[in-house]
C-alpha cells in the first residue's frame, strides 16, 4: 500500500510553514515508519494569504483543485490502486469530489483521508456563516471520506450533532512534531524573561480585547502580541485599537513575526503564552508555547480544560478578568511544570495513530 500525501499549502505566517513544507513534520513520521509515500504538490498563486484569514480564498482552491489533477492523472495511469490511501490535510479540499465519483464508477479501492479543523459546525469558525450552503456540501464529503481525524471529542460531538457520518471520525489529536521544529529552527535554549506572550491570530474569534483589557488592569506586567502579516486583525477596529494601547502604556509591545524564526526566538524567551480565543481546538499555540517551556494560562472553554488535564493553574473563568489576572500574577510567581510536556508527547504520537487507523504501518 502506498501514502498519496496532500499538503497544504505552506505560508510563513502559518504553522504550516514548517507542518507542511518537503521534510516537514509530516513527512519525517512517514520516513520514521517506513511508509511508502508520495507528495503531491499543489501550484500556488501567491506568498501570502492577502483574501481572507486562515487560508486565502483564492489560493486554497486554486492549490486545491491543482492536486486533484494530479492526483486524477495518477488513478488513470493506474498509479494509484486498490488498497491505497489518498490523505489531505484539509478536510475542504476543494474538487476532493471528483476523487469520490471517480471510485465510484471504476470500483478501484483507494481510500480517502483528511484532517477535520472545524469547519461550519463551530459557531467561532469563519466557515459557520455560510453554513447555509456549506452544511450540505460538508455531510456529503463526510459520506466520501474513510477517514476523518479530529483532535478534539467536543468537535466530534458537534460533528455528530450536524448529523456528519460518525463512524468516520476518530478522534486523536494534533499532526505535531515537536522534535523535528526542534531540528528545523536549530533551537538553542534562552533565557527566559518576564513578559507574557499572545501568539494567536489578532482576530475577532481569538477575542482580542480581552486581552487588551488584561494589558490595562496589569501595569506592571510585560505583554507582547505576534504580528505575522501586513494585517494585524480582520477587524479594523480592534487592530486600531492595538496601535493606540501600544502608545498609550509602556507594558504592551507589537512585535513583527513575519519571519518564522522571530516568532520562535520570541516564544522560546516568553515567561508565558496567553489565549483567551473563542475559536480554538486544542491549540497548535498551545503545542508550540509548551515545547518552548512557557507556562500557558487558558479559558475554560471548548476543550482547553480537558487538554490541560483540568490543572487550575492554567485555567481561568472564561471571560472573567478578575480571576484571569489573579492566575496570570500566581503563574508568574511559579517556575515551568515539566509535566506538561507530557501535552506535548501525546500529540506528537498522533501521526503513527492515524497511520495505524488507515492500516500503513501495524
Amino acid at each position: 500500500m502506498k501514502l498519496f500525501y496532500l499538503p497544504l499549502e505552506s505560508y510563513q505566517e502559518r504553522y504550516t510553514w514548517l507542518m507542511s513544507c518537503v521534510g516537514g513534520w509530516a513527512e519525517t513520521h512517514f520516513k520514521k515508519n517506513n511508509v511508502d509515500f508520495e507528495r503531491i504538490e499543489g501550484e500556488m498563486i501567491g506568498s501570502e494569504i492577502t483574501t481572507g484569514v486562515v487560508l486565502d480564498a483564492y489560493g486554497r482552491s486554486y492549490y486545491a483543485m491543482s492536486q486533484i489533477q494530479k492526483v486524477i492523472l495518477k488513478i488513470q495511469k493506474g498509479e494509484i490502486k486498490d488498497g491505497d490511501v489518498i490523505y489531505t490535510e484539509d478536510f475542504w479540499q476543494p474538487g476532493i469530489e471528483s476523487l469520490f465519483y471517480i471510485r465510484s464508477i471504476t470500483g478501484i479501492n483507494f481510500k480517502i483521508g483528511c484532517f477535520f479543523h472545524a469547519q461550519s459546525v463551530d459557531d467561532s469558525d469563519f466557515t459557520y456563516s455560510m453554513r447555509s450552503w456549506i452544511r450540505d456540501i460538508e455531510k456529503g464529503m463526510t459520506k466520501g471520506y474513510d477517514y476523518i481525524f479530529v483532535c478534539s471529542p467536543i468537535l466530534k460531538e458537534l460533528c455528530e450533532e450536524a448529523g456528519f457520518d460518525a463512524d468516520k471520525f476518530y478522534v486523536i489529536g494534533l499532526p505535531y512534531n515537536s522534535e523535528k521544529l526542534l531540528e528545523q529552527i536549530e533551537y538553542k535554549e534562552k533565557e527566559k524573561e518576564r513578559y507574557v506572550l499572545f501568539s494567536s491570530r489578532f482576530d475577532k474569534e481569538k477575542n482580542p480585547r480581552f486581552f487588551m483589557n488584561l494589558v490595562r488592569e496589569c501595569p506592571d506586567i510585560q505583554f507582547k502580541l505576534v504580528k505575522p502579516r501586513k494585517t494585524l486583525s480582520n477587524d479594523p477596529e480592534v487592530e486600531q485599537e492595538a496601535y493606540r494601547l501600544e502608545k498609550e502604556v509602556e507594558n504592551f509591545e507589537i512585535v513583527d513575526t513575519s519571519k518564522k524564526q522571530d516568532y520562535y526566538d520570541l516564544l522560546a524567551k516568553a515567561e508565558i503564552q496567553f489565549n483567551c480565543a473563542y475559536q480554538d481546538w486544542v491549540s497548535w499555540t498551545l503545542l508550540e508555547a509548551i515545547t518552548f517551556g512557557c507556562k500557558v494560562l487558558y479559558p475554560k472553554w471548548k476543550d482547553f480544560p480537558y487538554e490541560l488535564d483540568y490543572d487550575e493553574r492554567y485555567l481561568y473563568q472564561a471571560e472573567n478578568l478578575s480571576e484571569c489576572k489573579e492566575k496570570l500574577y500566581q503563574l508568574l510567581d511559579n517556575e515551568f511544570d515539566k509535566n506538561l510536556l507530557e501535552i506535548v508527547k501525546a500529540h506528537d504520537k498522533s501521526w503513527l495513530n492515524y497511520l495505524k487507523t488507515m492500516k500503513l504501518v501495524d
